[in-house]
């Protein structure tokens, strides 16, 4: 069945996605919300496209918009939820589609105006980042300091980057990063966020470490339960071209599918191994790969750590005893900079990019 043009949208000089112009398609069976997204597209003199049923495909040029209570399929990774005020399923359903944004209506509705105005002009689509995990197989076996030095790798190759504290519990990479006392957003401050999330309200509001920005949690784990974390680590692939995500050992199976590849740590011990075993196990489809970290317990190699886990075994982070100093007065990134350490994590670096 064809997409059904809603009455009253502004008149198009093209059908959808030809070279009249970019399009909003929106997916929703709701009259009211229809007519409230109608409403922004005429002021943004965009043509607005309603399908009401499943099948109908969008032009890979069309800004997609998606009813937060939308149960076909046709949603593209990357589209906007919209809701209307009171709807409060719009974060749950953003995590289920990987939208790019939430949009409340009406709050939202001049922010919503500026996208459509802003993508309905584009001419090339613009492409989205990546996201890599950090995780632990056994506790203390370094992730942390591993996902700050691998976000510190990328920012210093010039690509726009984000550390991501994945980890409540944690008590904030802002810590680590000696960046305790400095403005900026943190992740309960997302808490029951309203309107909408799009990358570049949240890339503007992060602090930063040099070209380094990183959003960490606070001390006490704050609102931990209701912040809608997967919404906002897919909306900040619009603005940074990599995200390094510290992950959650025990919410690693609701979090590796926020990433395009996970890194599991492993101690240099036969625990160790059993437990990077159960870590990629854990990951499911998303591609995973494997590092040794510390002292040489039980001489563990990295082929018996690929053998064990089915995940290659790309780099040995060697034991340093100085980590802990820098983890204290919060110089861990420069620690990363000497050169052992440097090669390691641009050989974990490569190895993500391949996986991915």
């Amino acid at each position: 069945m064809a997409p059904r043009r809603h009455v009253g949208h502004a008149v198009s000089t093209g059908e959808l996605g030809h070279p009249g112009g970019r399009g909003v398609r929106l997916l929703t069976s709701s009259p009211d919300l229809a007519e409230a997204v109608d409403a922004v597209c005429i002021g943004a003199g965009a043509p607005l496209t309603v399908a009401r049923e499943n099948g109908v495909a969008a032009a890979s040029s069309d800004l997609v918009l998606v009813d937060a209570d939308w149960r076909g399929d046709g949603v593209p990774p990357g589209c906007v939820v919209v809701a209307l005020a009171g709807n409060g399923d719009a974060w749950d359903a953003a995590a289920r589609f990987q939208a790019s944004a939430v949009v409340v209506l009406p709050h939202a509705a001049a922010w919503l105006a500026e996208l459509v105005s802003r993508s309905t002009r584009q001419t090339a689509e613009s492409s989205l980042g990546r996201v890599y995990g950090v995780v632990g197989a056994t506790g203390g076996v370094g992730a942390s300091t591993a996902a700050c030095w691998l976000a510190g790798h990328f920012a210093a190759q010039g690509a726009d980057t984000v550390l991501v504290d994945g980890d409540p519990l944690g008590t904030g990479l802002d810590l680590v990063l000696g960046e305790e006392t400095e403005d900026g957003l943190r992740w309960p401050e997302l808490h029951q966020f309203s309107g909408a999330v799009a990358a570049d309200q949240l890339w503007a509001a992060m602090p930063r470490v040099d070209a380094l920005r990183y959003l960490s949690w606070d001390r006490h784990a704050t609102h931990a339960d209701t912040v809608p974390a997967a919404t906002v680590v897919s909306a900040l692939r619009g603005a940074a071209a990599v995200q390094v995500v510290d992950l959650s050992r025990a919410g690693l199976a609701r979090q590796a599918p926020w990433c395009d590849a996970v890194v599991v740590l492993a101690p240099r011990t036969v625990r160790g191994v059993l437990a990077a075993e159960h870590a990629v196990l854990t990951c499911g489809a998303v591609p995973a790969v494997t590092v040794l970290a510390g002292l040489n317990v039980a001489d563990v190699e990295p082929r018996v750590l690929a053998e064990a886990t089915g995940a290659p075994c790309v780099a040995t982070l060697a034991f340093d005893s100085r980590v802990p100093q820098h983890l204290d007065d919060g110089s861990v990134l420069r620690r990363g900079r000497i050169s052992r350490h440097a090669k390691a994590v641009a050989r974990i670096a490569d190895a993500l990019e391949t996986a991915s």
